[in-house]
């Protein structure tokens, strides 16, 4: 599994911070609720990243845990690319 992500997905998840300055680096341990991501934006990013990467989240991985940082959420859809 990848450790490290694209730019689409960097782009997409800056997109779903509100309160992230966008010259910072998108570290692995941020944590995205503390910068604006909430469970409507949570749904709003998986769907974009399914949508972006052809894939398709499994129920069990639609739960907060999967969203605390970039790192965490990269695993879930690093891991569904796999199982294409």
């Amino acid at each position: 599994m990848a450790t490290t992500w694209d730019e689409t997905y960097e782009k997409l998840v800056r997109a779903a911070l509100t309160d992230y300055p966008p010259t910072a680096p998108l570290r692995a341990d941020v944590p995205l609720p503390a910068h604006g991501l909430d469970s409507l934006g949570m749904v709003g990013l998986s769907a974009r990243l399914e949508d972006a990467y052809g894939i398709e989240f499994p129920d069990g991985a639609l739960v907060p845990a999967s969203f605390a940082t970039p790192a965490d959420l990269w695993r879930v859809v690093s891991g569904c690319l796999a199982d294409r």
